[in-house]
């Protein structure tokens, strides 16, 4: 037996981390295998932790994507509030006044995410006139059709392409060719995503679809050190689940829940918070379930 193992160590070659480092310095996609130094966080004031930093959130007047702002910009992040159209503009202009009288820097900007060209001009405006970005939040999304798949139409089923799996596509990409080195991507997408319930079909594919590109920009953008996440939030008390949901159906949420409670918006922008941060520096490609344990 010990002569076996004895020839067995004769032939397998001595493989160390440096030998690793030295036979694949570099990949095609990715940072290049070399050991980095990241500053430690220590003495790091936590309410400017985003200090200097400029981010756009998509879908911001209302709702998550509002909490989401609130949270960055009281990080000392520069907020680019992005809504859909004049019926959100309002919402949009008081949220960034909020921000301003905290003391932080805002500004609304109108653009429909579901339109390749204005998603591509919202993004290419931003280092245009703050000099650079920092992070992108992809947020916006919606217009649901919840139907079986044998009822929903050709129109119904390109209509929630197209906001939430094909502007997607294309704002990942105008965010790949902008955001800085050390930037950050961050998709809301949904637990329908992985958690289909009857007549979500389209709604769920088109969300798994954009997962699915935030996944493979996480490997494309490593070499730049941006990093690409998704936060997949479940049932959250937003102005509009609560107006299409039953209370039957929240308590049967709850009740199924661990934590016994449904998440809150701020729930999801801490997270949200958490991932563009110094500290999610090791973080990249995962999809952050807050759900409360509900599996």
């Amino acid at each position: 037996m010990d002569r076996r193992l004895s020839r067995q160590k004769r032939l397998l070659p001595s493989v160390t981390l440096s030998s690793l480092m030295r036979a694949r310095t570099s990949t095609n996609f990715g940072a290049p295998c070399m050991p980095g130094h990241f500053p430690s966080l220590t003495g790091v004031d936590a309410a400017k932790l985003l200090g200097g930093r400029v981010a756009l959130v998509t879908g911001a007047s209302r709702g998550i994507g509002a909490q989401i702002a609130r949270r960055l910009a009281k990080s000392g992040a520069t907020v680019v509030v992005n809504y859909p159209g004049e019926s959100q503009s309002a919402r949009a202009s008081q949220l960034v006044q909020e921000i301003l009288r905290d003391g932080s820097i805002a500004e609304a900007v109108q653009a429909d995410v579901g339109d390749p060209p204005q998603i591509q001009a919202l993004l290419e405006q931003i280092p245009a006139r703050h000099g650079k970005l920092d992070i992108v939040v992809l947020n916006a999304g919606g217009d649901a059709v919840v139907k079986p798949i044998a009822e929903t139409s050709e129109e119904e089923f390109d209509r929630v392409m197209r906001l939430n799996a094909r502007g997607q596509f294309f704002a990942i990409q105008a965010a790949a060719r902008l955001l800085r080195r050390g930037g950050r991507l961050v998709f809301i997408s949904s637990s329908t995503a992985t958690q289909p319930y009857p007549g979500t079909a389209s709604y769920a594919g088109a969300k798994i679809a954009t997962e699915a590109y935030i996944r493979t920009a996480a490997l494309e953008l490593a070499e730049r050190d941006i990093t690409a996440n998704v936060v997949s939030p479940g049932m959250t008390a937003t102005e509009t689940m609560l107006s299409q949901t039953t209370e039957a159906r929240r308590a049967t949420v709850v009740c199924a829940t661990p934590l016994g409670r449904i998440a809150q918006t701020a729930d999801i922008a801490d997270v949200v918070h958490f991932l563009v941060s110094p500290a999610a520096r090791s973080l990249n490609g995962q999809v952050i379930h807050v759900n409360g344990g509900l599996l």
